[in-house]
């Protein structure tokens, strides 16, 4: 234990050794753990225990903020909440950066190894983010000598399988062992260290024979994207100590975790206002922290498109709102790499057959014909659901070939084991006005009705499927979002369970979802009544409020559950396996690199904790606050400029901002 006098005294005598370029002062203020859930009587928020600031001498034991708030809960600082059991020690050890040593590494093959290092990089820097004055460059900001000595920690980790897939069925289970090691075991660690020799930094030991002068972490997984997991939790049970300018962790824990949900995304749109590849890695990036697993790139549609296709570079080239904003492939294999990195898989999409447009005028100056309809046609409100319309011309067999082309690009690309093909708002009237569609209807004897031209759609999603299976090689799931194939009572009429999976954006009350499961299909929920977080702005095309508003703050998105939405309407616990997950929608009208950041975040953390850990009814939005607004404050430490969400004084002061209990 150290004083507040001998830690004044330190820096007035740093102070007159070198001018220094802030003047600190230690805080006068402790913080306690309180169990009591005394803030119940006047919020009505059940919150099992939070931290009191007290005046630091009156405190029993002084210790910071970060300190407090990792001990006092039962999850401590954790996000999203492990499922499994969780342990976490009351007692919490110092040490510095450079005292953090990977000591072993248990790999089947280099390649998992390589991974494995790489990611170690990640979270080194993870550490160094944690230090306020960090100015980036991956230069460690911690001093050589902080207030206290430190311990040190050693780590292994240990991946079993050889398999880098990133898909679907991927096994992202790991656990977590933190235990004290004596200082003879530290010593023997070392000697035993199979990646060479490194610098020891000497601690502090009072000579006592098993006393604990440090600890050694033990992280283990099926796969390497369990592995990282479970380091992206050991990064959250790791806190700055301003105390002391070192960081802190737990001398003892356990930790046993997997997801709830297999699928657990983000889908940004790229064409109606491009964003860069850097913005992109960004979002990627803030996915990981919240071990969201699916970026879905919706990567064209109607307005542009960036997409570029080696066999139909024309796309592109007429469709691209500049040369610059452009997606080759070397930015997307970029993107891929970056992602698998961080545990996330890159889910693309080509919407069609409505939301197709600028990109595919070229057709008939090279005698291939009409290959869209409505491009671009007004008044729009008759032919879609926004400017600019467009829709590809089902009975022109040039759509097709083009089509198998783009697949191939897509596949060349694209390490996937499912394909998204959007069909969603298909606007019957664009096709019933169009003359050459007409005369296809009319030389089959049809008029042009609904189902007929239904029938028509399901023709063209009989052929594009083709067109997919022949460029992935195999057959492979599916994605279509719910649409007028999938109505109430008629979606076997068009689509096998067996072939589709359907994305379900409608609200979270249609009766749909409970038919589509019931009927065997496997579910993605992204019901925009909350999880599409482009609403809640002024509309784009008049005055007012834009469609779907109100905004969906992140307590809407937290309570949003897939599995309750399902049971509320009576489903079936047995089918429950179908629902494979949710994906946020970032629809981009109204959104640019410029401030999709703030948009998704901290709201995309909600998505996250629901999505990986699923909490019960028991368990609402109230008793995950505390976890929530320290956890945004984490995401702006590491560069993800996520909204604030309280002033910072009620993250000082928890459970004191609320609305009075009636």
């Amino acid at each position: 234990m150290f004083s507040l006098w001998g830690l004044l005294l330190g820096l007035v005598l740093g102070v007159t050794k070198a001018e220094v370029a802030s003047y600190r002062l230690p805080s006068p203020w402790s913080y306690e753990c309180d169990r009591s859930n005394s803030s119940f009587r006047t919020s009505g928020h059940s919150i099992s225990a939070r931290c009191v600031k007290v005046p630091s001498s009156s405190a029993e034991k002084v210790q910071g903020l970060q300190a407090c708030k990792m001990t006092c809960g039962s999850k401590g600082s954790l996000w999203p909440a492990p499922t499994g059991m969780v342990q976490l020690s009351s007692d919490l050890v110092n040490f510095l950066p450079q005292d953090f040593k990977v000591v072993s590494v248990s790999a089947p093959n280099e390649d998992v190894s390589n991974m494995i290092n790489q990611f170690a990089d990640v979270f080194r820097e993870y550490m160094y983010m944690m230090n306020p004055d960090y100015e980036g460059g991956y230069k460690n900001p911690f001093t050589d000598t902080p207030f206290i000595n430190g311990k040190a920690i050693e780590v292994s980790i240990s991946v079993e399988s050889e398999d880098l897939t990133l898909d679907t069925e991927t096994d992202e289970t790991y656990s977590i062992a933190i235990q004290k090691m004596a200082l003879n075991e530290v010593s023997n660690r070392a000697k035993e260290d199979k990646c060479g020799p490194q610098r020891t930094r000497q601690t502090s030991s009072n000579g006592k024979s098993g006393e604990a002068n440090g600890i050694h972490i033990k992280v283990s997984a099926k796969t390497y994207y369990g592995v990282r997991h479970g380091l992206e939790t050991l990064s959250q049970m790791i806190a700055y100590d301003d105390l002391s300018d070192t960081l802190q962790t737990y001398s003892t824990a356990f930790v046993e975790d997997k997801p709830s949900f297999k699928h657990r995304g983000i889908l940004l749109d790229t064409s109606r206002n491009f964003m860069s590849k850097k913005v992109i890695k960004n979002i990627i990036r803030g996915m990981s922290y919240d071990k969201l697993n699916v970026f879905h790139w919706h990567i064209t549609d109607t307005h542009s498109f960036p997409f570029y296709s080696r066999r139909v570079p024309q796309l592109s080239l007429h469709g691209s709102y500049s040369p610059k904003k452009v997606y080759n492939p070397e930015d997307i294999r970029e993107i891929v790499e970056y992602a698998k990195l961080r545990g996330v898989r890159v889910l693309p999409e080509f919407d069609a057959p409505a939301h197709v447009g600028n990109g595919w005028q070229f057709g008939e100056k090279e005698g291939k014909g009409k290959l869209v309809v409505c491009a671009n046609k007004e008044p729009w409100q008759e032919f879609c659901v926004e400017p600019p319309c467009g829709q590809l011309n089902p009975v022109n067999p040039h759509v097709y070939t083009t089509l198998g082309k783009l697949y191939q690009d897509f596949f060349d690309l694209f390490e996937t084991d499912m394909f998204h093909m959007g069909g969603d708002e298909v606007n019957l009237n664009c096709w019933n006005s169009t003359e050459e569609i007409q005369t296809a209807l009319a030389r089959e004897g049809k008029t042009g009705t609904e189902e007929e031209l239904l029938d028509l759609w399901k023709n063209f999603q009989e052929k594009a499927a083709q067109k997919v299976y022949d460029a992935a090689g195999k057959k492979l799931p599916l994605i279509l979002w719910t649409n007028s194939l999938t109505e109430k009572g008629q979606v076997e009429k068009f689509l096998s369970n067996k072939e589709y999976i359907i994305q379900i954006w409608t609200t979270g009350k249609d009766a749909v979802i409970r038919e589509l499961i019931d009927k065997d299909f496997k579910v993605i929920f992204s019901n925009y009544d909350a999880w599409y977080f482009d609403c809640g702005y002024s509309s784009w095309v008049g005055e007012g409020n834009n469609w779907c508003s109100p905004y969906k703050g992140w307590q809407i998105v937290y309570e949003n559950s897939p599995r309750e939405m399902y049971r509320s309407q009576g489903g079936n616990p047995d089918r429950e396996s179908l629902i494979l997950g949710g994906e946020a929608a970032m629809w981009a009208e109204q959104v640019d690199g410029a401030a999709v950041i703030h948009k998704l975040w901290p709201r995309a953390s909600a998505l996250g904790e629901r999505l990986w850990t699923d909490p019960g009814t028991s368990q609402t939005w109230k008793q995950a606050e505390i976890r929530m607004i320290n956890h945004r404050n984490r995401l702006v430490e590491r560069g993800i400029e996520a909204d604030a969400l309280q002033p910072e004084w009620c993250n000082q002061n928890e459970g004191l901002c609320y609305t009075k209990k009636n």
